[in-house]
């Protein structure tokens, strides 16, 4: 078991998965299921309206710039069942954090120190914007069974992890 989904396991079982919000910014606050798998989460929750999975991903926005890619092509796949396309989509607005500097050598003679010094590189920023999407279900999905989101042709496979 990799460290990441260790400490989700661990964060889910002590304090609960984190909050994940639906496209329709409702938190989802009592989900059956969690998965995490790099900037992406998801939640399956029921109630009397019906069962759904709630997906949130965190997208790079190099230099605060949205990667386009084709949010038609959103799908998800729990076990065995077919492909289902989101009910509903909302995308964020971009946020960017400012980055601390660092040193980085120089490319002159390393041998020399006379000749080289560290220098700084420029205070950069880290950009990120937020895709909600959410699915609905026919059943709660088995744990063992992978899920599978398709995100602008990347494919990528999450095992669900029981919350309660």
């Amino acid at each position: 078991m990799n460290k990441r989904w260790t400490l989700l396991v661990l964060l889910a079982a002590a304090c609960g998965p984190p909050m994940l919000y639906d496209p329709a910014g409702q938190p989802v606050r009592e989900p059956e299921f969690v998965a995490q798998a790099g900037g992406l989460w998801l939640a399956v929750d029921s109630s009397a309206a019906g069962i759904r999975a709630v997906v949130e991903i965190q997208m790079a926005a190099p230099e605060g710039r949205i990667q386009t890619w084709d949010r038609t092509g959103l799908k998800l796949w729990t076990g065995s069942g077919p492909a289902i396309s989101p009910v509903r989509l909302r995308q964020g607005s971009v946020r960017c954090w400012p980055t601390a500097p660092r040193g980085v050598p120089c490319g002159a003679n390393p041998d020399d120190p006379r000749v080289c010094r560290w220098q700084v590189e420029p205070l950069g920023a880290e950009c990120y914007y937020i895709v909600c999407a959410e699915f609905t279900l026919e059943r709660l999905p088995d744990p063992a069974d992978p899920v599978v989101l398709n995100m602008g042709g990347s494919l990528t496979v999450l095992q669900l992890a029981a919350v309660k």
